[in-house]
């Protein structure tokens, strides 16, 4: 798929500020909002764009602890894994949800309000799901890099 400097200038300012309406879009890509309109509507309909949403500051919810885990599993049959894959959907505490290849099956990116919270969620629900064998848990100590912006500038894009 290509993207024209236009549909690029529209994906960077809508991921820098998702909640711009169409007026102020266009205004601050030069153009008239009937044309800005339809390439927005344009990018939807390609699925560049999928949906709009609000990042929310985890720490003003009394979120503190982010933490990844990584977990092998003991069974690796379509069945386990597609139970698994499941089961992860319906726990509110996994933000996201990776399967890899290669000695580690799958990683999880965690948030609680406190360790001792961690603690009880990792003996009562994360080590509970069968599928699950061994997990390395891994506490985030100070957060260096986070976006959601995708770098623009690539082939591809």
């Amino acid at each position: 798929m290509t993207l024209d400097s236009i549909d690029r200038r529209i994906i960077s300012l809508l991921q820098e500020d998702g909640g711009l309406s169409i007026a102020e879009l266009a205004d601050k890509l030069g153009m008239t909002p009937p044309p800005c309109w339809r390439r927005v509507r344009a990018l939807k309909e390609r699925g560049v764009l999928r949906r709009q949403t609000w990042l929310v500051d985890p720490a003003a919810l009394g979120l503190t602890i982010e933490i990844f885990a990584t977990v092998k599993l003991v069974a690796h049959d379509p069945q386990a894994t597609s139970a698994f894959r499941q089961q992860v959907q319906e726990i509110p505490e996994i933000l996201e949800c990776y399967i890899l290849l290669g000695g580690i099956d799958v990683l999880l990116k965690v948030i609680v309000p406190d360790i001792g919270y961690y603690e009880k969620f990792f003996y009562e629900t994360l080590s509970q799901l069968p599928a699950v064998g061994e997990v390395t848990s891994s506490v985030v100590m100070s957060e260096v890099k986070r976006t959601s912006s995708l770098p623009l500038g690539h082939a591809g894009a």
